[in-house]
């Protein structure tokens, strides 16, 4: 086998940084897709919406209520779709008989109201968690 020449060596270095960069590039909008919900960090924002302003959150020894506003111009069905289709593989189950869609993970309660709002979505979401009982 022939030796190595120079010019070789700096077309294997390109070629290897150029598929580095290529693959950190494909990497980028995957995790910029991955964004949550402020109060409930588990909790992904379905695609097309934004977080509003105004949540709010409570703890206590009764337990602990989140509530959060998330709104954008994705379709209600996609953003419907988007957490039947999430959710489970983060551990919740689905609760059917509500008004909303609820979701249960232990001692945990997820509420979900979709509706269009401004020619897209708005969910307000609802946590609502018990606290772990006293032995």
């Amino acid at each position: 086998m022939p030796p190595l020449s120079a010019l070789s060596v700096i077309n294997c270095t390109v070629v290897s940084r150029f598929l580095f960069a290529a693959v950190l590039l494909a990497a980028a909008p995957a995790a910029a897709q991955s964004r949550y919900f402020a109060g409930i960090d588990d909790l992904p924002l379905a695609p097309g919406l934004v977080e509003r302003a105004g949540g709010a959150g409570f703890a206590g020894a009764e337990g602990r209520v989140v509530v959060a506003v998330a709104q954008g111009p994705a379709a209600p069905a996609s953003v419907l779709a988007f957490y039947v289709e999430t959710l489970p593989a983060l551990g919740w189950g689905f609760s059917p008989g509500g008004e909303d869609l609820e979701f249960r993970r232990g001692r945990e309660r997820l509420a979900l109201a979709i509706a269009p709002a401004d020619g897209g979505a708005r969910v307000e979401v609802r946590l609502f968690s018990a606290p772990a009982p006293q032995e």
